[in-house]
């Protein structure tokens, strides 16, 4: 069939989540500034009461210079008796100060030199003393600036007398447990007795240090012990070396075994008066020619030359090289001569020393011997003495140490206390009105009347109201409302750009009236009938919907135009999502709209009907079947100009459904028609409404959307499944209010 052919698809904007916007903001504001404007009053009041309710304060302030603390106490850090403190110290210092002043005993002193009756004149029991002190301290406030050492003093009351009263009283006794606090009483016999016994404990621990010293013989223990193992260490390494000389010598005397041999002989000596001397028992060694000494002592010297110049030739080639073999032949030679020649000759490597060296005397090695031996005997003796001396220090060295240890705590121990008791001497006569480290900067002030603290609360109580409803305003509609309430939220939820959106109005065709079950709107006369004018048909022209109607009407011609929708007719479907959406009076003013085009004949189809009574605006007005006004057997009464009204069913038929099939039976009755247009006024989109079915055959389908009603996810899966069929779905949004100015409209 001619109209199931798909035709191009709309453009439609894809639905996006963009952030708050103004206008979102101000249209909740807008919306409920009633509900704001009351919790403001609320707030407001509450303010006010608190304005009478709350008994005004009287202040007094005083201010105090904290220099430095003199620390009076036996048993405090000297230093800080002394010197002014530091910017940490400073501030540890105030801290002190601050609790001082802020002690319970101080509260309670000072109540109970004012009064408790005093200050508490309207107590129904007796006041007590700790009551008193409880009203002293909950209205002293103790404070301080960073980097400043003036201690900040202030008192409140309901009393402006008691509050001048008070502070002066507190400030005045905070000198005297200032002093109690810092010094201890009876300091001065105190520390003296300390001093004395410090002093005699000292006198006894020098004496007997200087008696055990004088018994070791040193002055010092460390420099002692230091200078010993000094010596120690040397003479064991001059031992050691002495040793070591001593048993080379005895080895070169047994080698010479007591006879005289030249080795090298010095061209300045003659040959002669030499005497070789053999040993006892010993055979006479075989003679040896002077040049076979001369050769045996030229192979021995060259070999260690032909082998340092082997290695430097491995430095620069490989061992396969020629040079380097033929120098391992020469070595390889000379090694041979050399064995050769000891083979023949046995005492040749003793006889023959180093090249350049003397001629070896027996007899003065041997004397050079027993020097070595007197040498290490001497040593050995030295070593043993230093030993002995190390032993007896470590017996006497605990002792001694443990002297000097106590020497030097009792020397810190006098030189405290004799710093104390010069400050124990200065205190005992000190007054508490002349502390020299503190001061009052500012003595007590006259009372000064507090509004504060009542000013505060009272801008927050109506703070509080504004920003209840301001918050209920924004909670409700920008986080747990759900439904549309503008077009512009059609085309951010939804992703539909609506056809028209309609304001909420209470002019004429009402949408305030006595709602229906069809559009929210009580029955309309024909031709402006009832009182005032009010009750107008959908297609009188001064019926509020019709230059709404008008500017669809428009829309879907070009929409009609543009997508070469030439037949005849057009079939137009208008449904909603709700009974009072507004659908029927929508479609009536859309089929009186395009009735007046001259384009020829509209026929506006209510498939609405319910069990009871007849479409609303059909009273009055000739309404035939469906099947009568397409196949009239006659001439058709209009119900205005080129404008014809239908209905499927009969009132007492029950509901009408018309369905698919039905619908699909009567399309060609429809072609075959001599209308224009043919609006259908269909049932709201429920899971069993036949608009899904019948929307397929429209050639524009109108889904009306009720503003604050309709829920943003039942139009989104609603929308897209009309768009599966066939994509020519327009939305128009109904009962738009505007509750803000326009400017914000236009925003949003």
């Amino acid at each position: 069939m001619t109209r199931t052919v798909q035709r191009p698809r709309e453009a439609r904007p894809e639905p996006h989540h963009a952030g708050l916007s103004r206008a979102d903001i101000l249209y909740a504001l807008f919306k409920h500034r009633k509900i704001i404007i009351l919790t403001t009053i609320i707030g407001i009041a509450a303010a006010g009461g608190a304005f009478f309710l709350d008994a005004p304060f009287y202040q007094s302030q005083a201010k105090l210079l904290v220099r430095y603390v003199v620390e009076r106490s036996t048993v405090d850090s000297l230093d800080a008796a002394a010197t002014a403190s530091s910017r940490a110290g400073g501030d540890t210092v105030l801290g002190s100060e601050i609790e001082i002043l802020t002690s319970w005993d101080l509260a309670v002193q000072t109540a109970e030199a004012i009064g408790p009756k005093r200050l508490l004149p309207k107590s129904k029991t007796p006041p007590t003393k700790e009551a008193a002190a409880r009203t002293v301290a909950s209205g002293l406030d103790v404070r301080t600036t960073k980097g400043s050492n003036i201690i900040f003093v202030s008192y409140k009351n309901h009393d402006p007398e008691l509050a001048t009263l008070v502070l002066s009283e507190l400030v005045n006794r905070y000198f005297n447990k200032h002093l109690e606090v810092h010094r201890s009483a009876g300091a001065f016999d105190f520390v003296t007795q300390q001093t004395d016994q410090v002093r005699a404990r000292l006198n006894q621990t020098e004496d007997a240090l200087k008696e055990l010293k004088e018994k070791a013989g040193i002055v010092s223990l460390a420099d002692s012990t230091g200078a010993l193992s000094t010596e120690v260490a040397r003479t064991e390494e001059q031992l050691h070396s002495a040793e070591a000389e001593l048993a080379e010598q005895a080895a070169r005397v047994r080698q010479l075994g007591g006879a005289v041999v030249e080795v090298n002989p010095s061209p300045a000596k003659s040959a002669e008066g030499e005497e070789k001397t053999a040993s006892p028992g010993a055979s006479p060694a075989k003679e040896i020619p002077s040049d076979v000494l001369e050769q045996y002592q030229s192979l021995v010297s060259s070999l260690p030359q032909l082998r340092q110049a082997k290695m430097e030739l491995l430095a620069k080639y490989t061992p396969e090289n020629q040079l380097v073999k033929s120098k391992q032949a020469e070595i390889n030679e000379t090694e041979r001569q050399r064995k050769s020649m000891e083979a023949k000759y046995p005492d040749l490597p003793s006889k023959v020393g180093p090249v350049g060296s003397s001629r070896l005397d027996p007899a003065s090695e041997a004397a050079h011997l027993a020097g070595l031996q007197a040498k290490r005997n001497a040593l050995a003796a030295r070593l043993a003495e230093v030993k002995t001396r190390i032993q007896q220090m470590s017996q006497l060295g605990p002792q001694i140490a443990d002297l000097e240890r106590q020497k030097e705590l009792e020397e810190a121990n006098y030189k405290y206390f004799q710093a104390t008791l010069e400050k124990a001497r200065v205190d005992e006569a000190l007054d508490p009105s002349k502390i020299p480290n503190i001061s009052a900067v500012q003595r007590p002030s006259p009372p000064i009347l507090m509004t504060t603290k009542r000013n505060k609360l009272m801008s927050a109580l109506a703070a509080l109201g504004l920003g209840a409803g301001v918050a209920f305003a924004l909670v409700k509609e920008l986080f747990l409302s759900r439904t549309v309430r503008r077009a512009v939220e059609l085309e951010r939820f939804v992703g539909v750009t609506p056809l028209m959106s309609i304001p909420f109005t209470e002019k004429g065709g009402g949408s305030r009236r006595k709602k229906n079950k069809k559009n929210g709107a009580g029955p309309p006369q024909p031709n402006g009938a009832g009182s005032g004018g009010k009750n107008l048909a959908p297609w009188d022209a001064n019926h509020f919907i019709r230059p709404f109607c008008e500017a669809i009407r428009d829309r879907i011609g070009l929409y009609f135009e543009l997508h070469h929708l030439t037949h005849k007719p057009k079939l137009v479907g208008v449904a909603g999502f709700a009974d009072s959406a507004g659908t029927s009076t929508l479609a009536a003013g859309l089929a009186a709209a395009l009735s007046e085009t001259n384009d020829g004949k509209v026929l506006l189809v209510d498939v609405n009907l319910g069990p009871d009574q007849v479409h609303p605006f059909f009273r009055g007005r000739p309404a035939y079947s469906l099947n009568t006004a397409l196949k009239p057997s006659g001439p058709m009464n209009p119900a205005a100009e080129n404008l014809y009204l239908a209905k499927v069913g009969t009132p007492n038929a029950g509901p009408a459904q018309l369905g698919f099939k039905k619908f699909f039976d009567l399309m060609p009755n429809l072609k075959a028609s001599d209308f224009d247009y043919i609006i259908f006024d269909m049932p709201p989109l429920t899971e069993t409404s036949p608009t899904w079915g019948m929307a397929a055959f429209m050639d524009k389908v109108l889904l009306v959307v009720e503003a604050e009603k309709n829920n943003r996810d039942v139009l989104k899966r609603g929308y897209r499944k009309l768009a599966v069929e066939r994509n020519n779905v327009s939305m128009v949004v109904n009962k738009v209010r505007s509750y803000g100015p326009k400017w914000a409209e236009l925003e949003g």
